[in-house]
């Protein structure tokens, strides 16, 4: 389970099921050279290697706002017969009042359930069966805000649409107080809104979440992963595709110009993230536990009694960060403005009772992942300094992991001889053609084993051109 802190609301992502549908469907009528390049990696396409399926979640968002709870999608249910999982390819039951109670809630506390559209992946959690093995609502207690054009075609599915509106699903929530039909945009509470769109079906309908100054858009299956941010990447599933296109366009222009988050209801590998113009992904919110550093390491201004986990965070330009608890893994983006420097000690304490340490690095350029042979030397010692005009091949004596215009990391290959605060001389030659041997004066930023991280000591060796062009390839 995984949370987030967008202003004063939180939001979570809950284990609504996990299944495998064909790549080709979910992305149209692009080729699979080009989307499987670009999609999760081997970990979540499926163990045949001549199936087509790719792994997917369904897993809704639960806000909690000031004044309400509010469920956007109810996932699988448990009601699909052994052939239906078999079909779908389920590899992970839905379990949603397990995961509500994880967090302290009964599914009988929701207030609002959005329906973005009444597909069996998004709506089969509307009903559920009991522990007595009878049918239920399973938010009872909740108003269904569903778009009435999307209501209807499901109580009338045509020969497509039936295949993926199932009458079961709603079966308990028709003719009850708990439907709410809904035409155009419309409020939720304070601070979410539903905004008709259509497109993926008749009556698409997507989520506006904004709290303070955090704005999140939800746009259900006209973005149903990261990897569908092209606006010609379009799902098979779609049943208005030309006005799937220019939805896309529109609200992903939207959502950039106002730095907002998009949240995925399907992603494998993000649950949420930020775009730039050109689509990269600027930050995200993604599944797994944030690993912890070899042995527990003890914050400086802890007591010597208390040991608490300590994690490494870059700081971008905009002085921004996201910080996980290792715990509980409750996300939240916080402003760093007042900790701007070289390097900062930041202790949390989560909501959830957990304190944990942050090391924050201000790095300052961009850093490039290599694997090259280098050769180092420590000054005022003689450890047999190369020189550069009697050898045809450089020895190695570590390994370069990463190089940037402000210094570089490198793996020692024997024990290290030297200190935080070491000047050292190392030489490697880049791995680009013409090759370019290098030799350069750097001083040591940190020791973590025999992992080394030094700054370029400044006028000394190749300049920050030859680099430059380097590092752009």
């Amino acid at each position: 389970m995984k949370g987030y802190k967008l202003g004063d609301f939180e939001i979570f992502w809950l284990n609504g099921g996990e299944f495998e549908l064909d790549g080709g469907t979910m992305f149209g009528v692009v080729p699979k050279a080009l989307w499987a390049e670009k999609y999760p990696g081997a970990e979540n396409i499926s163990i045949d290697p001549d199936a087509n399926y790719i792994k997917l979640l369904n897993y809704p968002l639960l806000i909690k706002t000031p004044d309400s709870l509010v469920l956007i999608e109810t996932g699988l249910g448990n009601k699909l017969s052994d052939k239906q999982k078999k079909t779908y390819r389920v590899i992970k039951d839905w379990d949603l009042p397990q995961q509500l109670n994880k967090i302290g809630l009964k599914r009988q506390d929701i207030n609002y359930v959005i329906l973005t559209h009444c597909d069996f992946d998004h709506a089969g959690g509307i009903v559920m069966y009991n522990s007595d093995g009878e049918e239920e609502l399973t938010f009872p207690n909740a108003k269904h805000i569903i778009q009435k054009l999307e209501w209807e075609d499901a109580m009338h599915p045509n020969i497509r649409s039936a295949n993926t509106y199932w009458e079961r699903n709603f079966s308990k929530l028709k003719d009850t107080d708990n439907l709410q039909l809904v035409e155009g945009d419309f409020k939720i509470c304070q601070g979410i809104e539903v905004q008709h769109t259509g497109g993926h079906t008749r009556g698409h309908q997507i989520v506006r979440i904004q709290s303070e100054k955090g704005i999140a858009y939800h746009l259900a299956d006209l973005l149903p992963t990261h990897v569908h941010f092209n606006p010609l990447w379009i799902m098979a599933y779609d049943n208005f595709p030309m006005d799937a296109i220019a939805l896309k366009e529109e609200y992903e222009a939207r959502g950039i110009s106002e730095n907002a988050w998009f949240t995925f209801y399907h992603d494998p590998s993000m649950y949420a993230c930020k775009f730039d113009k050109q689509g990269q992904v600027v930050k995200k919110i993604a599944p797994g536990v944030p690993k912890k550093p070899e042995g527990e390491k003890i914050a400086k201004k802890a007591t010597k009694k208390e040991k608490i986990p300590i994690l490494e965070l870059n700081v971008g330009k905009d002085n921004q960060a996201i910080l996980s608890c290792p715990s509980c893994l409750l996300v939240r983006e916080v402003s760093l403005d007042k900790f701007a420097g070289h390097r900062h000690f930041l202790r949390v304490n989560c909501s959830c009772g957990t304190t944990y340490g942050v090391n924050l690095n201000y790095r300052q350029h961009y850093r490039k992942e290599v694997s090259i042979g280098g050769y180092f030397t420590i000054e005022g010692k003689d450890l047999g300094m190369v020189d550069l005009n009697k050898v045809e091949t450089l020895p190695t004596n570590c390994r370069i992991n990463n190089i940037s215009l402000g210094g570089l990391g490198f793996t020692a290959l024997s024990r290290v001889p030297f200190e935080v605060g070491d000047k050292l001389k190392i030489i490697f030659t880049l791995d680009k053609m013409p090759p370019e041997t290098i030799e350069k004066e750097i001083i040591v930023r940190s020791i973590n084993n025999k992992d080394i991280s030094c700054q370029f000591v400044e006028e000394s060796g190749f300049t920050d051109r030859t680099l430059g062009f380097y590092l752009m390839k």
